[in-house]
């Protein structure tokens, strides 16, 4: 078999672990779910598994790691002298890769499991909040910038939330211009 073969078969194989766990955290806390369960469930054999990960707890760090590395990555591509002042496109792209992982965003804001993964995601955004908003206003009171990031990462979560909760249904371009308002209008007090 060729090496591409190969990586393709890993890739859906971790894959096929990943979302398995996924779908099992819906139902119970990820410490109640064993290896033995979890392949089971997406019908592979326990010496697949352990090709791949030590533990679950091993599968669900590398599902966050992979979540974050992508988020990590929409967020870099996106400079604030790019943007300037407009940060349409960055929160647009933001909500549409919530999206795309919305069963586990689910899991994280609505069940509360996973927390330390939400507060590793709460601060990549505070921090990129402060650096861009400290580079597109220079002259910015920095205890204000804090506050500011604090104040939008609270309601872009508050929307994300509701959105999950309530069912609704909108777009991620239509959120990221209700969220692109308010921020903007928000942004007086910066200046």
């Amino acid at each position: 078999m060729n090496t591409k073969g190969k990586n393709r078969s890993v890739q859906r194989t971790q894959a096929l672990l990943k979302d398995g766990l996924t779908e099992l955290m819906q139902t119970k806390p990820v410490q109640n779910i064993t290896v033995r369960e979890l392949t089971d469930y997406v019908n592979l054999n326990r010496g697949t598994f352990y090709l791949h990960y030590r533990d679950i707890q091993d599968l669900l760090e590398h599902l966050e790691n992979d979540i974050l590395d992508e988020f990590i990555e929409i967020t870099n591509a996106h400079q604030p002298q790019d943007m300037k002042g407009k940060p349409f496109p960055l929160i647009c792209d933001l909500y549409k890769f919530l999206e795309k992982n919305s069963d586990f965003v689910k899991l994280v804001l609505v069940n509360n499991q996973e927390q330390n993964f939400m507060n590793r995601i709460k601060e990549i955004i505070r921090e990129r909040c402060v650096n861009d908003w400290d580079e597109i206003f220079a002259n910015a009171d920095p205890r204000l910038s804090e506050i500011y990031s604090s104040y939008v990462l609270s309601g872009c979560i508050g929307i994300i939330e509701n959105r999950i909760r309530n069912g609704t249904r909108q777009s991620p371009e239509e959120l990221a211009h209700y969220t692109e308002d308010i921020m903007l209008n928000g942004l007086n007090v910066l200046k």
